[in-house]
């Protein structure tokens, strides 16, 4: 995947949050340009043309029947020359999904230096995945869009689609399957400030990294909190 896209000059990064849908997302075609998670699910995915698409590994409460039918939605629905970035042990479901789509893997496991040949740092959240994929091609210039994790801890579960639409929440509703962050009833419920602070010491490992590396890492979009990288908010991508 180096040789693939070493050659950018800029990594942009798109993660769901609700923050997506007041972006114009479209003008980053001559940049490497990673999606994850749901956001094939965009109305502009034509137009945006991820360079690649990446999937954390599946975990509870994912089913294996849930996987395949989100990961055939998506197989439809995304651009049939974006590469997917794949953990190894959905390797039987994307043989079985994706076939005629470019697949690559990658495996949990790992630790900083960010080595894709290698196990990679275990991720708490997919952007771990991409901010790794970002250093390891080292990119000089990463900007984030649609990442804000403070719903975990005080805020409503959204994110740029509906969960009553096809999507990784629809599935899961669609089987039975409650999603315990819809269900939250404290304000503050510990363990997910426990998991929060350990994904955020994440996000500064890579952090430290990318500063030893000479990469640059910005949060690009304008309404997200999200602060553990610079602010350059792209106020002219507003609509």
């Amino acid at each position: 995947m180096k040789s693939i896209f070493s050659s950018y000059e800029q990594a942009v990064i798109l993660g769901s949050a609700s923050t997506i849908n007041r972006l114009d997302l479209s003008g980053f075609s001559n940049d490497m340009v990673i999606s994850v998670g749901n956001f094939f699910e965009h109305p502009e995915i034509k137009l945006i043309n991820p360079k690649i698409h990446i999937f954390a590994a599946s975990h509870p409460p994912i089913t294996n029947e849930v996987l395949i039918e989100w990961w055939r939605r998506c197989d439809k629905v995304l651009p049939k020359d974006v590469p997917l970035l794949v953990e190894k042990r959905d390797k039987d479901v994307a043989d079985e999904v994706f076939k005629e789509r470019e697949v690559y893997l990658y495996s949990y496991g790992g630790e900083i230096p960010v080595d894709f040949t290698k196990p990679i740092l275990s991720p708490w959240s997919v952007t771990i995945v991409a901010l790794q994929l970002a250093i390891y091609c080292r990119i000089p210039v990463t900007g984030i869009f649609g990442v804000n994790h403070d719903w975990q801890c005080i805020k409503p579960y959204t994110h740029f689609y509906s969960h009553d639409r096809p999507s990784l929440e629809y599935y899961l509703d669609k089987a039975g399957i409650e999603i315990a962050y819809e269900k939250q009833k404290q304000p503050f419920p510990k363990e997910r400030l426990y998991k929060e602070y350990e994904l955020y010491q994440q996000y500064e490992k890579l952090k430290t990294e990318a500063e030893q590396e000479g990469l640059n890492i910005f949060n690009y979009d304008p309404f997200s909190d999200f602060d553990v990288f610079e602010k350059n908010p792209q106020t002219q991508l507003i609509k």
